[in-house]
C-alpha cells in the first residue's frame, strides 16, 4: 500500500477546511480572512498569504487540480492589488517569505525576480546580513534564512551562502546547536523558535549542505525529545505558523537527506501530524497539539490552520516513496 495515502487524506482534509472557512473570491480575485471570529477577523495579512500560497503550491504538487491552480492565481491577483503591484512591504522577512511562495508558483515571474533584487540590495555590508525591516538594527534568522533560500538558485548564490554562514556563525547556540532568533545592537536574542530551525534546514538544503541540515535536524530532535517529539507551541497570530514552517523543511530533509537524519526528520513530522489530527475538533486544529482545538480564540486564526495544513503536506513529502 502507498504509505502516502493516509497523509494525503489528512492534507486534503486540512486544505478543504481552510478554503471553506477563510478563503473568499470576488470574480478573478481571491483573499483570505485572518480569523473566523473576533476583532480583526477580516484583516488581510501579507505574511500569512505568502504561506497560504506556498502551501497551496505544495498541495498542487501532491494532488494536482485545475480548481486549485485557479485559486492560486486568484490569491496572487489579490496580493497584486493589496500591494498596488509592488509585492513589497517594509519588512524584509515578509518579502522573503513571499519570494518563497512565488518560487513555487511563478518561479520565472517578474515579482519573484524583483523580490530577489530587493533582498540582495538590502544586505548590510557592515553586518553581513539582512535587517528585519527597513531602518532596523535587528538582524534575525526569519529574515536571513528565507532570503538565503530565495537567493540560492539565482545569480546571488554567493550571497545566499554568506547569509547562511552568518546565521551559523552568529546565531547558533553552542550549547544546543539550535538557531537563536537574532542579534540587535550586538546582543544576541536567545529566543528559540521552531521556524528559525526550519529556515536553517531549508537554507542548508537549498545550498547543498547536507551536513549543516542534518546537524540542525539532530538538534531539533534533542530539543523535542523531552516532550515526546512534539514541537514547542507558539500560540496564535504569527506564532501559529512557526511549527508548520519547521515541518515544511523537515519534510524536505526527509526527502533529500540520507540515512538516520532523514528518518529523524520523518519521525518528527509524523509525531506532530498525528497529534494535530488527533486533537482536531469540528474540522479545526489546535495551536498546541497537546490539547483539543477550541471553538474560539487563537485556534481560529488563519495562521494556526495554515500551519497545521503545512504540517500535513510536509508529512506527504516525507512519506513519499515509503511503503507499508
Amino acid at each position: 500500500m502507498d504509505a502516502t495515502l493516509p497523509a494525503q487524506q489528512r492534507a486534503a482534509a486540512a486544505e478543504d477546511a481552510v478554503i471553506a472557512a477563510y478563503v473568499h473570491r470576488y470574480g478573478p480575485v481571491a483573499w483570505a480572512h485572518a480569523a473566523t471570529d473576533g476583532d480583526g477577523a477580516r484583516t488581510w495579512h501579507y505574511w500569512w498569504h505568502a504561506h497560504l500560497v506556498h502551501v497551496l503550491a505544495e498541495a498542487e504538487r501532491h494532488r494536482p487540480s485545475s480548481a486549485r491552480r485557479r485559486r492560486i492565481a486568484g490569491l496572487l491577483r489579490g496580493v497584486t492589488l493589496r500591494t498596488a503591484g509592488t509585492w513589497i512591504t517594509p519588512f524584509y522577512d515578509d518579502i522573503a517569505w513571499m519570494g518563497l511562495a512565488l518560487a513555487e508558483t511563478r518561479p520565472h515571474g517578474r515579482a519573484r525576480a524583483r523580490i530577489a533584487r530587493v533582498l540582495a540590495g538590502a544586505v548590510d555590508p557592515a553586518v553581513g546580513a539582512l535587517p528585519w525591516r527597513t531602518r532596523s538594527d535587528l538582524f534575525n534568522a526569519p529574515a536571513n534564512g528565507p532570503a538565503a533560500i530565495v537567493l540560492a538558485p539565482s545569480r546571488h548564490r554567493d550571497l545566499a551562502d554568506r547569509l547562511a554562514a552568518w546565521i551559523a556563525a552568529v546565531l547558533d547556540d553552542p550549547a544546543t546547536g539550535l538557531v537563536r532568533d537574532g542579534i540587535e545592537h550586538g546582543v544576541v536574542r536567545p529566543d528559540l523558535w521552531t521556524y528559525n530551525q526550519g529556515v536553517a534546514i531549508g537554507a542548508a538544503l537549498a545550498l547543498d549542505d547536507p551536513e549543516r541540515a542534518g546537524a540542525v535536524v539532530r538538534a531539533v530532535e534533542r530539543w523535542c525529545a523531552p516532550d515526546d517529539g512534539l514541537f514547542p507551541a507558539a500560540g496564535g497570530g504569527d506564532g501559529g505558523l512557526f511549527a508548520g514552517i519547521l515541518a515544511r523543511y523537515l519534510g524536505l530533509a526527509a526527502a533529500r537527506l540520507d540515512g538516520e537524519d532523514a528518518d529523524r526528520a520523518r519521525r518528527l513530522i509524523g509525531r506532530n501530524a498525528d497529534a494535530l489530527w488527533e486533537m482536531r475538533r469540528g474540522g479545526f486544529f489546535p495551536a498546541d497539539p497537546r490539547r483539543p482545538a477550541l471553538p474560539s480564540g487563537d485556534d481560529r486564526d488563519l495562521s494556526v490552520q495554515v500551519g497545521a495544513w503545512i504540517t500535513f503536506e510536509a508529512d506527504v513529502t516525507a512519506s513519499a516513496g515509503l511503503t507499508s
